[in-house]
């Protein structure tokens, strides 16, 4: 049954973590974990708990029985839940003619949120500057980020992964003298170092704005000396 499923599914992969093995005679033996079954085009993995039953037979253990349980939401950690955006981690830019947008994404102590501070300047100046912060949100069971400006405004989003290379970002939010903002945000990561994201449906206080289109960031190189230090 688990190997046609997965056939006809093409990508899943799914992880198991053993927690605990108990024997109950030499030759029977209780295994008690975890599992993540995961797809490219998944918003976010499945989690559960399993319990198999094996025996030993002719010298060679064999599975006799296995079952899987819903896995309580405190055995998975906030950590888990982000792995598939643990390639936002870095320093990223996109530089034009006049201007410049720069963002370092890193993790959260205990890594439970991924934390985003951005900047953007105009031929040199600085327009403006935001903080966002992207996590589990137990009560929807979505990845959820939040955002705060500079100048006021805030915004919330839900992130769905559409692709093995895409993220699509549906967001709303205020800005500081209260009208509203909305759009959709399309992550896609051309490669290691560069991903392209296209803003559509855009709302800018309560009127329709236009699509911001291709803008590509890439991993901004490390200043001269600023490498990791060889062990000795």
């Amino acid at each position: 049954m688990y190997g046609e499923a997965f056939v006809d599914a093409g990508e899943l992969k799914l992880d198991a973590h053993v927690d605990e093995i108990r024997f109950l005679t030499p030759d029977v033996a209780r295994v008690e974990g975890r599992s993540r079954l995961s797809s490219p085009a998944a918003d976010a993995a499945d989690y559960a708990r399993y319990s198999g039953l094996l025996v030993q037979k002719d010298g060679a253990w064999r599975l006799a029985e296995l079952r899987e349980y819903p896995a309580f939401v405190e055995d998975v950690s906030p950590h888990e839940r982000l792995k598939d955006l643990e390639w936002m981690v870095g320093d990223w830019v996109n530089e034009g003619e006049r201007d410049k947008v720069t963002a370092e994404i890193k993790w959260a102590e205990n890594h439970s949120y991924l934390i985003r501070t951005y900047s953007a300047e105009i031929d040199g100046r600085k327009e403006s500057s935001g903080t966002m912060f992207i996590g589990w949100d137990p009560q929807s069971g979505q990845i959820k980020s939040w955002l705060f400006d500079s100048q006021g405004g805030r915004g919330e989003g839900v992130w769905t992964r559409t692709a093995e290379n895409q993220w699509v970002v549906k967001s709303h939010g205020v800005l500081r003298n209260g009208l509203p903002t909305s759009s959709t945000q399309i992550h896609t990561i051309l490669n290691k170092d560069s991903v392209k994201t296209d803003s559509i449906d855009r709302i800018l206080g309560g009127q329709v704005a236009d699509d911001i289109l291709d803008i590509v960031m890439v991993h901004k190189a490390p200043a001269p000396g600023g490498g990791a230090t060889k062990p000795k």
